[in-house]
Order: structure tokens, then sequence, then C-alpha cells
């Protein structure tokens, strides 16, 4: 009996041997993998990176000549509501010239009219 425990304590103990030697292959090979995938990733990502920050500041000079731009378009509008309100008072004064004439002389002939009646 004491053999057969001794054999099968054995067997058991070859058996976990066995499965941490496959264990630890596992490991390596992952280990490697993930190696391999980390420099892939190193190569690919660096260039990645170098053209993001080139597209930035393509970005950013863009917008800053949209902003120039936007800038100019207001000042541009503002000149041209400062000339449309001139021109506007330029135009609007002989026509409130006319206008208050005719009401003057309609008070004048309503007057004349009402001076000839009575």
């Amino acid at each position: 009996m004491e053999g057969a425990l001794l054999s099968a304590l054995l067997v058991a103990a070859i058996a976990a041997c066995l499965v941490a030697i496959f264990a630890l292959v596992e490991t390596v090979r992952t280990l490697r993998s993930a190696r391999t995938l980390i420099d892939d990733v190193d190569v690919k990502l660096i260039p990645l990176i170098e053209k993001a920050d080139v597209t930035v500041d393509a970005l950013n000079a863009e917008l800053m000549r949209v902003d120039g731009i936007v800038t100019r378009f207001e000042e541009v509008s503002d000149h041209v509501g400062t000339t449309t309100r001139a021109v506007q008072g330029v135009v609007n004064a002989p026509v409130e010239v006319i206008a208050e004439a005719g009401s003057r002389l309609r008070r004048w002939l309503r007057a004349r009219e009402r001076a000839r009646r009575a």
C-alpha cells in the first residue's frame, strides 16, 4: 500500500511538473508575442504621432488664416454699416424735407379752405 501511495504521489508530482513547464512555455510565448506587438506598435505609432503633429500644426495655421479673414470681414462689415447709415441719412434728408413741406402745404390748404367757408 505504501508503494501504491508513493507511485500515485510520484505520478501527481510529474503531472504537476508537466503542467508547470507547459504554463512556463505558454508564458514565454505570450511575452514574446507581446514584445513583438509592442515593437510593431512602436514602429507604426511614432510616425503616426509625427504626422498628427504636423497635421495639427497645419490646422492651427489654417485656423489663424481663417481668423484673419473673419477679422477683415468684420471690419468691412462695420465700414459697410457706417456707409449705409451715412447714405441713408443723405437720402432720407430730402425726403423728410419734402414730406414736411407737403404736410405744411396740406395744413395751409385746409386752413385756407376753412377760411373760405367761414
